[in-house]
C-alpha cells in the first residue's frame, strides 16, 4: 500500500509540471491513476481480497468518470444547430444535430457509455441451426405419428412458444434448445448492457438467428445520403449508430413503431426476463430492465438510457427538420400541437421540463431509499457517492459532506479503508485544481490536512509529505509539515533533522514558518504555564551538572530546527533564553547548560553580522544569552577549583609539590573570582531595554529573571565566599577577599543584598541573608585567629 502513495504522487507531479496531459484518453494523468488501480487490482486478485477487489474497481471507475465528465464539460461549447427545416431532412442527421447542440445530453451520452466500460460479457457458445433439438423432435414426431409430449410447441417460428404459452403457460422448447436459448438471451442483453449492439446483433447471426438479428438494428436512425444536408461530412454518429458513419440507405424508417412493438414485447410477462429486459433496454423502457439488474451501475445504467432514448424522441418530435419521417407529413409544425405529451412512454421525462441533472439525482436518491437492502448499501459507498456527486455536478457538497463526516469516519472505519478514501479524495481536490475548478476552500484544506497526516502515520518519505504540505493554504502548510518534524524521535541525528525542514523549501513552503511552528508545538506544552515551583529560592545549592533526562533533552532539540538556517538564529537564540528561563526556574541549571552547549557556534556572529528588524529585541536577547553563558562559566571554574581542592597532597608532600599544589588552587580561585565578581558588578540579568508593560510575555519575562536572580546571585556568593575561606590557610588573602565580599553584597549600586530577601512565605532558607551572615561571622572570627583583624586586612591592633 506504501507504494501507491508515491505512485500517484509521482504522476501528479509530472502533470503539475506539464509533462502529463490531464484529460488524454491515452495516457492522461486519469487514465494513469486508473492504471495504478488495475496493478492494485492484479495484486488483490492473486490474494482473493474481494473487499479490496471492490474498492479498487470503484476508485479505477470513478477516476474513469471523473475523465469523462471533465472531457465533455470543459469542452468548447456546441455550435448552434443548423436552422433548416428541410421536412425531408434523415432522422440520423436530424438527431445528431440536436444531441451536439445540447451539452447536457452530450455529458448524458457520455455518462451512458462510462457505465457500459467496466462491463465484461460471458458470451453464450456459438449453435448453427434454429432450436435443433426441438426440430428433430417434431420430425420425428412426424414421421412415427406419435403424440407430442405435454408442452412442446408444435411449430418452430420465432412467435410459436409465445402463441403457445398464452393457451398454455407451461409450453416449452425441447431442453437443450430451452437451456440455450435462455444462455443466448442473457448474453445478448449483456452486450446491449455493454455497449455492444453490433456483437449482440452478430451473434444472433452466427447462432442462425438472423430474424431476431433484424429485431435488434431496428433501433438505428434513418439514413439516406441522398436526402442527406449538403454541408454534412463524415463526422462520426457514436452516440447514434456505431463508431463510422455508413454512406449507405441504412436504419429503420419506422423506429418510433419499432420502439413502440419493443415496449409492448418488453411488457409481455411470459417471456424470459432478459428477453424482455433486452427489448426494454433497446426502448427506453425502465421497468422491464430492472429485474435483471443486481448492481447500482445496472440501475444506474438502465435510468441513463432510458432518459437519453426519450431525450432523443423528444428531440426528433419536436424539430421541424425530417417531420416526415416522424410524423408522415411535410405541413409546418404548428406551435400549439407540437407540445410534447407527458403520457406518452417513449417521449417520458423529456416532457416534464427536469433537467436532465435533476432527473439523474432523483434516482440517485431512490437509490439510497432502495427497498433491496443491497442496493441501498451500495448507494452509501463511498465511491458510489462520489460518483453520484460528480455527475449531478455537485463536488462542492461532496467534498464539504465528507469533510463533516470525517471524524465520526476517523472512529467508525478501518484506518486503511479512512487512508484509502483520503488519498482519493486529495487527488480528486488536485486534480480538479488543475483544472480550475471552484472548489470549497476549508473542505478542500481540511481533507488535504488530513491526507497529509496519514502519510506521517505511515512513515512516508519527508519529500513526499512536503508535497501534499504545500498544496494546503499557507497557514495549514506550515502546520501540517510542522507536525511532521515532530514525528522525528530522539533517535533522529540534527542532519536528518535539517535535510527534512530544508525539503519544505523545495515544495514552496516558508522554512522559517515551518521551523518556529515546530518549536512552538514542542515547547507551548512545557512553557505556556507558569514554571511549577520547585525549589524555593535560597533553599540549596544549584546543581549544573547534573544528567539531562530524555523529557528535557526533547527540548532541549527541539532548538535544532531554528538553527538549520541562519535566517531563524533570531528565533533560535529568542527560544533558547525562554527554555533556559524556565529550566533555571525549575531547578534544572544542568539543561539549562546542555541548551548552551548545543546552539551554534557562530550563533552570536551571524546575528552581529545579519541587519535585523527590531535590533533593541535581539540586543537584549544577546545580552540575556550572554548572562546565562558567564554564569556557566563561573560555575565550571568553581568546579574545577573544587575537583583541584579535593587532591589536596598528603601530609608527606615536599615543599615543590605543595607550592606546585598552592600555585594551581590560587589559579583556579583567581579565575573563578574575577569571573564571579564581574558576574555579580555586571548587572547580571537586569535587562534595561525591558519593559514588562509592553505585554504579558515581557511581565512574565521579568518576573522569570528576577527569579532566577534569587536563586542564582546566592548560591554564587556563597560558592565564592566558601572557596575563599576554605583555601584561607593556604592562601591567606583569600580572607580578606572573602570578608570584603559582603561589602559588594549590600553596595546600594549593585543591589544585591535585595536577591537574599526571601520570596513571603518562604522562610530564611539555607542561602537567605541569615545563613550568609553567619559565615561571615565565622570568617571574621577565623581572620581574628589568623592575627589578620576581623575584616582580614592586617594584624590586630595590639597583638
Amino acid at each position: 500500500m506504501n507504494d501507491i502513495y508515491a505512485a500517484f504522487s509521482e504522476q501528479l507531479q509530472r502533470a503539475q509540471q506539464g509533462e502529463v496531459d490531464l484529460l488524454s484518453d491515452h495516457d492522461g494523468l486519469l487514465t494513469r491513476w486508473g492504471q495504478l488501480c488495475d496493478a492494485q487490482l492484479q495484486a488483490y486478485s492473486n490474494d482473493l481480497d474481494s473487499e479490496a477487489v471492490e474498492t479498487w474497481t470503484l476508485e479505477r471507475n470513478t477516476w474513469a468518470l471523473v475523465q469523462t465528465l471533465y472531457t465533455e464539460r470543459l469542452s468548447d461549447a456546441p455550435a448552434v444547430p443548423s436552422s433548416s427545416k428541410n421536412p425531408y431532412t434523415p432522422p440520423q442527421v436530424v438527431a445528431q444535430r440536436f444531441i451536439e447542440g445540447d451539452k447536457p445530453l452530450v455529458e448524458l451520452s457520455a455518462i451512458r457509455d462510462w457505465l457500459h466500460d467496466p462491463l465484461s460479457v460471458r458470451p453464450a457458445e456459438i449453435r448453427r441451426g434454429y432450436l435443433p433439438d426441438t426440430k428433430a423432435q417434431l420430425k420425428q414426431l412426424r414421421r412415427t405419428g406419435a403424440k407430442p409430449p405435454k408442452g412442446l410447441v408444435t411449430a418452430l417460428d420465432p412467435d410459436s412458444l409465445v402463441r403457445a404459452r398464452a393457451s398454455d403457460e407451461g409450453a416449452r422448447l425441447e431442453h437443450n434448445d430451452a437451456a440455450y436459448e435462455r444462455a443466448l438471451l442473457r448474453s445478448l442483453f449483456e452486450y446491449v448492457r455493454a455497449g455492444e449492439l453490433d456483437c449482440a446483433i452478430d451473434l444472433c447471426r452466427q447462432s442462425d438467428q438472423s430474424w431476431r438479428a433484424a429485431s435488434l438494428s431496428g433501433g438505428k436512425l434513418w439514413f439516406d445520403p441522398v436526402l442527406a444536408p449538403d454541408d454534412e461530412d463524415d463526422d462520426d454518429f457514436a452516440m447514434l449508430d456505431g463508431p463510422e458513419r455508413d454512406r449507405r440507405v441504412q436504419g429503420n424508417a419506422n423506429r418510433r413503431l419499432w420502439k413502440t412493438m419493443c415496449r409492448k414485447l418488453a411488457a409481455t410477462t411470459t417471456l424470459d426476463p432478459y428477453e424482455r429486459a433486452l427489448y426494454g433496454a433497446l426502448s427506453g423502457d425502465v421497468a422491464s430492465v430492472l429485474p435483471v439488474c443486481s448492481t447500482w451501475e445496472d440501475v444506474v445504467w438502465v435510468h441513463a438510457n432510458a432518459l437519453f432514448e426519450s431525450h432523443v424522441e423528444a428531440g426528433l418530435a419536436s424539430s421541424p427538420s425530417g417531420r416526415y419521417f416522424h410524423r408522415g407529413t411535410v405541413a409546418p409544425l404548428d406551435p400549439k400541437t407540437t407540445t410534447l405529451d407527458p403520457e406518452d412512454p417513449l417521449v417520458g421525462s423529456a416532457a416534464q421540463g427536469k433537467s436532465v441533472r435533476q432527473e439523474l439525482e432523483d434516482v440517485f436518491e431512490q437509490l439510497v431509499r432502495s427497498d433491496r437492502a443491497e442496493l441501498a448499501m451500495a448507494a452509501k459507498n463511498p465511491f458510489h457517492v462520489s460518483q453520484a456527486y460528480l455527475i449531478v455536478g455537485k463536488v462542492e457538497s461532496l467534498l464539504e459532506t465528507f469533510v463533516e463526516r470525517l471524524e465520526a469516519a476517523a472512529n467508525e472505519t478501518e484506518p486503511e479503508t479512512l487512508a484509502h478514501l483520503l488519498r482519493f479524495f486529495s487527488h480528486l481536490i488536485l486534480v480538479l485544481r488543475l483544472l480550475e475548478q471552484p472548489l470549497p476552500a476549508y473542505a478542500a484544506n481540511r481533507i488535504l490536512e488530513a491526507y497529509v497526516q496519514v502519510l506521517e502515520a505511515h512513515n512516508q518519505d519527508e519529500n513526499l509529505i512536503a508535497y501534499y504540505a504545500s498544496n494546503l493554504e499557507q497557514q495549514s502548510a506550515v502546520e501540517s509539515y510542522a507536525r511532521f518534524l515532530l514525528t522525528f524521535g530522539p533517535d533522529s541525528d540534527v542532519n536528518s533533522r535539517h535535510t527534512a525542514l530544508r525539503k519544505s523549501r523545495e515544495h514552496g513552503l516558508s522554512l522559517p514558518s515551518i521551523a518556529r511552528r515546530t518549536v512552538e508545538l514542542v515547547l507551548s506544552s512545557s512553557l505556556a504555564s507558569s514554571p511549577p515551583s520547585g525549589v524555593a529560592p535560597h533553599a540549596r545549592m544549584i546543581e549544573a551538572f547534573a544528567r539531562v533526562d530524555a523529557a528535557q533533552m526533547e527540548l532541549i532539540r527541539s532548538l535544532e530546527w531554528l538553527t538549520a538556517e541562519e535566517e531563524t538564529y533570531e528565533d533560535a537564540i529568542k527560544e533558547g533564553n525562554a527554555l533556559a528561563r524556565w529550566f533555571l526556574s525549575t531547578d534544572a541549571p544542568h539543561a539549562a547548560r546542555e541548551l548552551l552547549r548545543r546552539l551554534p557556534a557562530d550563533l552570536l556572529s551571524a546575528l552581529a553580522a545579519a541587519p535585523v528588524g527590531d535590533s533593541s529585541a535581539v540586543q537584549l536577547d544577546i545580552r540575556e544569552h550572554l548572562d546565562y553563558v558567564a554564569l556557566f562559566n563561573c560555575l565550571e571554574l568553581q568546579a574545577r577549583w573544587a575537583e583541584a581542592w579535593a587532591r589536596r597532597p598528603a601530609a608527606s608532600a615536599n615543599k615543590l609539590e605543595v607550592a606546585q599544589y598552592r600555585d594551581l588552587i590560587s589559579a583556579h580561585v583567581d579565575d573563578f573570582y574575577k569571573a564571579t565578581l564581574e558576574l555579580l558588578e555586571g548587572e547580571w540579568l537586569k535587562l534595561d531595554g525591558l519593559d514588562a508593560t509592553v505585554d504579558a510575555a515581557a511581565s512574565r519575562r521579568e518576573a522569570e529573571l528576577a527569579r532566577i536572580r534569587r536563586l542564582v546571585v546566592p548560591d554564587l556568593v556563597f560558592r565564592l565566599h566558601r572557596a575563599l575561606f576554605e583555601t584561607r590557610t593556604l592562601i591567606p588573602s583569600n580572607l580578606s577577599r572573602a570578608l570584603a565580599l559582603p561589602n559588594l553584597v549590600a553596595d546600594e549600586r549593585h543591589e544585591l543584598y535585595r536577591e537574599f530577601i526571601p520570596v513571603p512565605g518562604a522562610g530564611a532558607g539555607a542561602l537567605g541573608i541569615e545563613a550568609y551572615l553567619d559565615e561571615v561571622r565565622v570568617a571574621a572570627l577565623a581572620s581574628l585567629e589568623m592575627g589578620m583583624g576581623p575584616v582580614g586586612v592586617g594584624p590586630t591592633v595590639g597583638r
